[in-house]
């Protein structure tokens, strides 16, 4: 298992990181291209395994297809809402909104959720919504149910839960204006848009399956109802390791966020067992993206690789088990933002966390 500290001083202060991330900016036209082809036959292979095979082993590697191509389409259409996938910015916002068709994700509606609160206050409480903990006192203050159910999502297996209710449903799928701040036309065209895929979808999976007279609920099951729960429980999964641990902080005054340097220290670069972060488009190279989301996802490991080389030491990176997994979940639940401490839901500090202040 990597190590996990707390990040030192920039031994090249003169040095800028995003200044040298530059160079790895070189968003495309063919490779890009060539991926959100591959992973529309995912996608589509998926969905012809569950409603053409009879075999209900083929279904179910057809229903995880689905799912991988949800989840690597949704990736491809995060960077493209960044204009990091395409070098064309139309061919971002149009290919970025196909691309988050099977996710049911509101391309507007991202940008303002992703791009401009979580990239511009990542855990800075009251702009970054995304695992925003509490204090104590906001814990104690919340009704009976809704301190049950933050019990349940900080319970090391909510992650679906939480993200399908308290992200999509809340803030990525018509979003009010009480919810985000705002209220835009394009923000209701885009989960119109979303909504009339979601439709299609399931209007050909039942057509399927009563043309070919198969059960009408197992297709659904397996072809859209499994995936698109199973997709969320993932991006759950993935955000929060991003951005929760014992030794990583939450902030609630910007002065003090700035001062740590959040956008630097308030992130992890989380490697998976057996690989699978690369099959996540690069995704849990998550040091290199924050500082500079500009980068195409084929260029982040070598970007991340680079940035641990120059600056050792400031990048929180660890490889992600099961031990360490239960100790930040069993550690995360509230948090003191006076003293920094991470705390249970009896109050009790469990971790305290180092700062480190700018140099």
């Amino acid at each position: 298992m990597d190590a996990i500290g707390p990040p030192q001083a920039d031994p090249s202060p003169g040095i800028s990181r995003k200044a040298l991330l530059l160079a790895f900016e070189n968003a495309g036209f063919w490779r890009p291209l060539f991926a959100l082809a591959a992973d529309l036959g995912i996608f589509g292979l998926g969905i012809a395994l569950v409603v053409l095979e009879n075999a209900l082993g083929w279904k179910l590697l057809g229903s995880a297809l689905i799912t991988a191509g949800i989840v690597r389409l949704f990736l491809i259409g995060h960077d493209a809402c960044h204009g990091s996938f395409f070098k064309s910015p139309l061919l971002n916002d149009i290919f970025g909104r196909v691309a988050f068709l099977p996710s049911m994700t509101a391309f507007s509606l991202w940008d303002v959720g992703h791009n401009v609160a979580h990239h511009g206050f990542n855990n800075l409480k009251g702009r970054d919504q995304v695992w925003a903990p509490f204090s104590k006192e906001e814990f104690d203050a919340l009704p009976m149910w809704r301190r049950a159910l933050e019990r349940i999502y900080r319970s090391g297996l909510g992650w679906g839960l939480y993200y399908f209710v308290e992200l999509w449903w809340k803030k990525l799928y018509f979003a009010t204006k009480r919810q985000i701040g705002a209220s835009r036309p394009k923000y209701h065209w885009d989960s119109a848009l979303v909504t009339a895929a979601m439709a299609l979808w399931i209007a050909l999976v039942v057509l399927a399956a009563v043309d070919s007279g198969q059960s009408v609920w197992l297709l659904l099951t397996l072809g859209v109802f499994l995936p698109f729960a199973t997709w969320n429980a993932v991006m759950g999964f993935v955000v929060f390791v991003h951005h929760t641990h014992p030794s990583i902080a939450w902030f609630q005054k910007r002065h003090d966020w700035q001062r740590y340097r959040a956008y630097l220290t308030s992130t992890a670069h989380v490697k998976l067992p057996f690989g699978i972060d690369r099959l996540l488009h690069n995704i849990m190279e998550h040091n290199a993206h924050h500082l500079n989301p500009r980068i195409p996802m084929y260029s982040l490991r070598r970007a991340q690789r680079m940035l641990e080389e120059k600056f050792q030491d400031q990048y929180r990176t660890y490889r992600m088990n099961w031990r360490l997994y239960a100790e930040c979940v069993r550690s995360c639940k509230l948090y003191d933002f006076a003293t920094h401490s991470w705390l249970d839901f009896r109050g009790q500090v469990t971790s305290r966390v180092p700062l480190v202040g700018a140099p």
